[in-house]
């Protein structure tokens, strides 16, 4: 099936100057723009407020950590008490510890060794229970076990514990062979009976568990990190940036392509083909160029549309093998040619001048030759190989 000769855009066809951010086509690009970056503007604002929350957050807990200790009834008055901002204060009770309610939070993770933390009732003088942390355990070979059940310390203990919000429940919840899934006070808090402290427990501070063979759950203020927050910030500005620099990019390309005809933006064109013809060649182009043995004149001249004489000179070759196109300078019959299928072209050979022009190579009769660095291509074209591409690739 034949290719079109052309395909004309019927929506901006026709429309010079900057007439064709009016169609509705690029209403709509810019529209979409604008809905990306409100999208982005909107994820940025919410990156910045984490990243405020978790500043907050850093800074309440180094400033509990710092704050002196205070009794348990006096921090939590009734045993629904608690309050956010005081996640990590330290208090202190007395009493003993209830070992026939001791409990294993499976899936602990200390230092990369998934383990168990070990959940203790302690009974204070009030007759209230405190639910609290005692340390970590690691698991069994299998891990679906604690390796050990330290029991804790007989007799009375004065304890001092940071205090943790009651956990939301996990999973299927429930406890099975005293393993839980979360710290839920709901549900432990009706497996021991009598007053329970039922919106915080806490992470023991004293006295040491180390002996028993449990490692501690948190000697220093917990940070939570920020940084990444504020990046994130950062790259959804410039990817709302970015969704304009492609519209803008679009409709540059798209005014140049439409005003061609324009000879200031074919003075402008033969600047920026200048200005491109003087840079280094890549390392994409050099390895294009040691593959197919020649670079396209893309290079050297106007992009497609743009006259010829747009641009600054003749087009030259860059490297080796750069294909010459076949034209005929004269018009001649058409003549067929049974073997090359070239009816209608002429034998005529050009090759590259010295000052970068076109040129006939030409026998003493007249007649065009084919000599040294000099090959016809089927499609009607010739091509500079052999010394002469190497001499004219040096002085070009």
């Amino acid at each position: 099936m034949a290719r079109p000769a052309a395909v004309y855009d019927t929506v901006t066809e026709g429309l010079t100057g900057w007439q064709f951010l009016r169609t509705g086509r690029w209403i709509a690009y810019l529209a979409a723009a604008i809905v990306f970056a409100l999208i982005c503007a909107g994820l940025a604002l919410w990156q910045f407020d984490r990243g405020r929350e978790a500043s907050a957050d850093n800074h309440l807990y180094s400033a509990n950590f710092a704050a002196a200790t205070v009794p348990l009834t006096i921090a939590l008055p009734t045993l629904s008490s608690y309050s956010p901002d005081q996640v990590w204060r330290a208090v202190s009770a007395h009493g003993t510890w209830d070992a026939s309610h001791q409990y294993y939070l499976r899936n602990s993770v200390r230092s990369g060794e998934t383990g168990f933390d070990v959940i203790t009732a302690f009974r204070t003088d009030s007759g209230a229970t405190l639910f609290v942390d005692r340390g970590w355990v690691a698991a069994s070979g299998n891990g679906t076990q604690p390796a050990a059940r330290p029991a804790p310390p007989d007799g009375d203990v004065d304890l001092v514990a940071r205090l943790q919000p009651s956990q939301a429940k996990r999973g299927e919840g429930g406890i099975s062979g005293h393993q839980i899934e979360s710290v839920d006070l709901a549900e432990l808090g009706p497996n021991v009976g009598g007053k329970v402290y039922s919106a915080a427990w806490g992470v023991i501070v004293s006295p040491r568990s180390s002996a028993q063979g449990l490692a501690r759950i948190q000697a220093t203020p917990p940070a939570e990190g920020v940084g990444y927050h504020y990046s994130y910030l950062v790259q959804w500005i410039l990817f709302a940036l970015i969704g304009f620099f492609l519209f803008f990019r679009g409709a540059v390309r798209e005014y140049r392509r439409l005003n061609a005809d324009d000879p200031q933006e074919q003075q402008r064109e033969a600047e920026r083909v200048r200005k491109r013809a003087r840079k280094a060649f890549t390392d994409e182009e050099i390895e294009d160029e040691s593959l197919d043995g020649f670079l396209p004149l893309s290079r050297w001249t106007g992009r497609q549309g743009l006259p010829s004489s747009a641009a600054s000179g003749p087009a030259k070759p860059a490297l080796t093998g750069t294909p010459i196109p076949f034209e005929n300078p004269e018009p001649h019959a058409a003549q067929p040619d049974v073997e090359g299928g070239r009816g209608g072209q002429d034998d005529t050979i050009l090759v590259l001048g010295p000052g970068g022009d076109l040129a006939q190579n030409r026998g003493d009769d007249g007649d065009p030759v084919a000599g040294d660095g000099v090959a016809n291509a089927p499609d009607g074209t010739s091509k500079v190989t052999g010394r002469d591409s190497d001499a004219e690739s040096s002085s070009n």
